[in-house]
């Protein structure tokens, strides 16, 4: 077993098991040009575990975390908001281990098209070895600030520059960043 901690609270350990269900997955994952893969990985806060994935690749300052179900009925048992706790838990594992960007991904056995679960997205397992993840900042304050610059420099129906406005949007901000120190 591996155990990963860069910073407290959060920690990466490997289970050294794998299920037989799985061959399936690992068969068609393609980690020919990734820097790095972790299989059967427990994402621990505090020692609680937050979310198990069957996969976590990295190449350079992206990683992607993979949840594979061999079944529908297993995909369908998941709720949405599990998926959105999950993804948000592999944001700040991506933040926490100094990565830029981040995915997670479901993929799942027997699924007919891709989909989406909530904002996660979820590829049959026929289609994994030729995925390529679309890949989001693992920094939500750089997001709003692009989100901000957009709104006050667009030219089509420009925002008026009202000083209220413009300090909740700063206040916004500076919370964003507080909630992550």
């Amino acid at each position: 077993m591996l155990e990963f901690r860069k910073q407290e609270p959060y920690s990466l350990r490997t289970r050294p098991d794998i299920v037989e269900s799985e061959y399936d997955f690992r068969q068609n994952l393609d980690i020919s040009d990734v820097n790095g893969v972790l299989f059967n990985v427990l994402a621990s806060r505090n020692s609680s575990t937050l979310a198990e994935y069957d996969a976590v690749w990295w190449r350079e300052n992206r990683v992607c975390f993979l949840e594979y179900k061999d079944s529908t009925a297993a995909y369908r048992r998941m709720n949405a908001k599990r998926a959105q706790q999950v993804q948000d838990t592999s944001r700040n594992l991506a933040r926490t281990y100094g990565f830029l960007e981040f995915n997670y991904s479901l993929v799942v056995k027997g699924l007919e098209a891709k989909t989406t679960k909530g904002s996660v997205a979820v590829i049959p397992l026929e289609d994994l070895s030729s995925y390529s993840p679309e890949f989001t900042s693992s920094h939500v304050e750089l997001d709003f600030i692009d989100k901000l610059t957009d709104k006050y420099s667009r030219e089509q129906n420009p925002v008026e520059l009202e000083r209220d406005t413009i300090i909740a949007d700063i206040s916004k901000l500076k919370e964003m960043f507080e909630q992550q120190l």
